[in-house]
């Protein structure tokens, strides 16, 4: 396959690392990286990089998140979601959509937020989750974030569904004890559901339901069949063949210069092109790009490289 990217909607249970395993299986591409993790409880988009797409991660603009994020009011976890041990129960007031409403309000703008003590956030060398899991307390700096909107979706006496639109690094779980505190109550994150990623969203993503079809020969097996038996004893599911996976899942998969849309772009033609890809410096820098900025070299709608402007002109930094 070419460089490209293909966003999965994750399904609960299973890890990031289960999807990539399961994608690079069924493409046969050796490179796949995620941009970001969901926790195994998660569900929703999850962003990959097939082949040489993985050098491009860096320079995504994934500085929008959307979640729609339900809250179980009344009883607060160790993780912050729900494969914690419960470590506090409160009982939970009577609530009205306008006291509710006023509440997620506050939280709209710039904040600091705490990474949660279950998290890869690292302190001296080791992800705070390792310490966690000893019963070793460490702080850890708040980290400025952002939360662009925070709607409610629904509610009832002990949840409350909100979407979530904030930035990078927020973290759902801390924010939902936060706003149950709020409130007057404690309470954990229960379900999430990443509904955007900076230029990827939902509607683009293929399920693992899907993805099973496309992949196997064999009628009325399950996804967990399917995609990941590959590994352990029982008999596998038969699948059809690599080349026919791969075209099928041609609509799916999105090229590179469409991901990286929020840079703008420099015109080369077939000699400009190989005169990149050899070492060569890059076309003039696109009008309005500043030093430090960076922008793409592309034949057409090929993406060559990715380049940025220094004071003597552009500088090549990843070549696809």
């Amino acid at each position: 396959m070419k460089p490209s990217f293909l966003v999965i909607d994750k399904p609960a249970g299973i890890t990031s690392h289960d999807v990539v395993a399961a994608v690079r299986a069924v493409t046969g591409v050796k490179k796949v990286g995620h941009t970001g993790t969901l926790d195994p409880f998660a569900t929703g988009v999850l962003p990959l990089a097939l082949g040489g797409a993985t050098r491009l991660i860096q320079f995504l603009d994934e500085s929008l998140k959307i979640y729609d994020a339900t809250i179980q009011l009344g009883s607060r976890t160790d993780t912050g979601d729900p494969t914690g041990k419960v470590e506090a129960e409160a009982p939970v007031p009577e609530l009205t959509e306008e006291v509710i409403l006023e509440t997620l309000q506050t939280f709209v703008g710039g904040r600091m937020q705490t990474p949660p003590a279950y998290s890869a956030v690292k302190k001296n060398g080791k992800k705070l989750y390792e310490y966690a899991r000893k019963g070793e307390k460490v702080e850890v700096p708040a980290r400025p974030i952002t939360i662009h909107a925070l709607d409610l979706v629904e509610w009832g006496d002990d949840q409350l569904r909100v979407r979530i639109h904030c930035s990078r690094g927020t973290y759902a779980r801390v924010l939902a004890n936060e706003i149950a505190e709020a409130l007057g109550t404690v309470g954990h994150l229960c379900a999430l559901a990443r509904e955007r990623s900076g230029p990827f969203e939902l509607s683009d993503a293929i399920d693992f339901e899907a993805l099973s079809t496309i992949v196997s020969d064999e009628p009325d097996k399950t996804w967990e069949q399917v995609l990941l038996s590959r590994g352990k004893r029982e008999e596998r599911v038969k699948w059809k063949g690599r080349d026919e996976v791969v075209d099928a899942l041609a609509p799916y998969v999105r090229r590179p210069v469409d991901c990286l849309s929020h840079l703008p772009l420099a015109d080369v033609d077939e000699s400009g092109a190989k005169r990149v890809k050899s070492g060569g410096d890059p076309p003039a820098v696109p009008v309005g790009v500043m030093v430090g900025g960076r922008f793409l070299v592309v034949e057409g709608d090929r993406l060559i490289a990715v380049a940025e402007r220094v004071p003597t002109g552009g500088k090549v930094l990843r070549v696809l």
